[in-house]
């Protein structure tokens, strides 16, 4: 089968193989094996560049026959390069093999290239994460309650992993939310005002315990490469409160 292909990460297999996790455009993340040519002329596949990639097998673990760039590779140094990092491990350890989503190719590509563009970091890995959540059938809901009632901008609401939103009036809950938030920042959220800051503080303290939910609580390594600046606004029952500024 010939794909586009990124690839997402490699790694040692045996003397003169190495297993690439590649996100394709025709299958979604495909696994295989990569032959490396003699010593004299080995080169590993680098990320950040578009290939054409011919593979073959019917398991899990494709025999890559070939790999063809098809254009110049982008070049990402510090920061977006770590943010990349964050997200082929989100990519790999979030999506099953084989399984076509084309849309979560063209995303990836929007993210490398938008880093590669310098746009600020933080708005481009929340969408790429709304994204990804929605094209895995995990999407984060905040246009209503979990009961369906429209949110109403001007009510407080508990957000809970399970249950989604609640409209709280003050009592103590029986099982502690993931936030609290507010609805206008809610609505804000839904509808990706990416540059109220309110907003992109939700998104990362939301996001980032969506994902410990979605992958059972075992962790991003690559966390560490970005800057670490835990939440410092205003709590309630110890909770975060995001509330229209």
């Amino acid at each position: 089968m010939r794909a586009a292909a990124y690839v997402i990460h490699t790694r040692p297999f045996q003397d003169s193989k190495i297993l690439l996790d590649v996100l394709t455009y025709e299958q979604g993340l495909v696994r295989g094996v990569w032959r490396l040519p003699k010593k004299e002329a080995r080169v590993i596949p680098g990320p950040f560049l578009c290939y054409e990639m011919d593979y073959v097998g019917r398991s899990d673990l494709k025999t890559v026959k070939s790999l063809e760039a098809v254009k110049s590779a982008l070049s990402l140094e510090g920061l977006p390069l770590y943010a990349a990092l964050y997200a082929h491990e989100l990519l790999v350890k979030l999506l099953p093999l084989n399984l076509p989503l084309p849309d979560v190719f063209t995303l990836y590509r929007w993210l490398i290239e938008n880093l590669h563009s310098g746009a600020p970091i933080a708005p481009l890995l929340r969408r790429f994460e709304v994204g990804l959540f929605s094209e895995l059938g995990t999407a984060i809901d905040m246009s209503s309650t979990g009961r369906g009632e429209a949110i109403e901008a001007g009510q407080m609401y508990q957000f809970h992993y399970k249950f989604g939103l609640r409209p709280y009036y003050g009592d103590i809950p029986k099982q502690t939310p993931m936030l609290f938030v507010e609805g206008q920042v809610a609505l804000n959220y839904h509808a990706g005002q990416w540059t109220d800051k309110q907003v992109l503080s939700l998104a990362k303290e939301l996001h980032r315990n969506w994902l410990d939910g979605l992958l059972n609580g075992k962790p991003i390594a690559s966390r560490r490469l970005l800057p670490q600046q835990p939440f410092q606004g205003e709590r309630h029952l110890g909770v975060p409160i995001f509330r229209s500024l």
